[in-house]
């Protein structure tokens, strides 16, 4: 978990490149793509890496992303956004906002030969998975189209502790109650937060404070840390979702610490998630009458 950035290895059953595009001030915000070698018309998913805001890198999830592309016909597309505390908010999450509104475009589809209208998925880890919510409802309220099909949430956050809504309270404890796990604690959320300058109450880093979010996807899918202060939140999150229409499922891992198969991708857990997770994004992909894992 760092922010190195290093030459492609090449993999024999993928085209994996990079390139940049502009953001809104002219800064070159670079793109890597994986997808399955002469494939063409593929559903996107928009990737995210984690990292508190202040660290992570395209390699930092580069293995789930060359999983996910060796596995599934998708064009994954991560994205190296801007980081603080040299680049604080709402910098970050404003950069994965460019990348969605261009994903949009001609010149994406002509770039990654997808086609978003057979499937266009939004999400990430931690701090990604954070983006996923606001850009998501910010692309709701904009009826940009096409429409996202599904969001994917890996080990997130919704909110400051200290904005939990009142009513969400006594749901919301494990961000009280989980100081002691390795990668993540009520600790260091503060840490992070502080590096990274959000005001508390502002939906782009509190995100589960919007009043609603009906159509903002048909579907969403949760990988949840059972040893991680965000848990609870991730939970209340999906149940949200549920209760606005959207088709959800979860999967939680018990007494295992927030994103623990990037930090420690050779637990056996950890390839279990893998396989589950490669399920789960082949449902997300699949038609909204599908409901349910095999």
């Amino acid at each position: 978990m760092n922010r190195d950035h290093r030459d492609i290895e090449p993999d024999s059953a993928l085209d994996i490149f990079e390139f940049k595009i502009k953001a809104r001030d002219d800064y070159n915000i670079r793109l890597r793509v994986y997808r399955r070698k002469g494939t063409s018309g593929l559903p996107l998913f928009q990737y995210m890496h984690g990292g508190g805001f202040v660290t992570g890198s395209l390699e930092t999830d580069d293995r789930s992303c060359r999983l996910l592309a060796r596995e599934i016909d998708v064009c994954i597309l991560s994205i190296e956004y801007r980081l603080a505390p040299e680049h604080p908010f709402p910098v970050g999450f404003e950069d994965c906002w460019d990348v969605l509104k261009w994903c949009c475009s001609t010149a994406a589809k002509d770039i990654l030969k997808v086609e978003l209208t057979q499937g266009f998925l939004v999400g990430g880890t931690s701090a990604g998975a954070n983006f996923t919510a606001g850009l998501a409802h910010r692309y709701r309220e904009q009826g940009l189209a096409p429409k996202i099909t599904s969001l994917v949430f890996w080990a997130g956050s919704w909110c400051h502790p200290d904005v939990r809504p009142a009513h969400l309270r006594s749901r919301i404890l494990s961000v009280d109650e989980i100081d002691d796990a390795p990668g993540l604690t009520k600790t260091s959320i503060e840490y992070f937060w502080k590096k990274y300058g959000a005001p508390k109450e502002d939906v782009r880093y509190s995100p589960l404070l919007h009043a609603d979010w009906l159509g903002v996807a048909q579907k969403a899918y949760f990988a949840i840390c059972g040893w991680d202060p965000r848990r609870d939140e991730a939970i209340v999150y999906a149940d949200m979702l549920r209760d606005n229409g959207l088709k959800v499922e979860t999967r939680i891992y018990p007494g295992l610490p927030h994103g623990f198969w990037t930090t420690c991708p050779d637990l056996p857990v950890s390839k279990e998630w893998e396989d589950e997770t490669v399920k789960g994004i082949t449902w997300a992909l699949q038609g909204p009458a599908v409901s349910g894992l095999e």
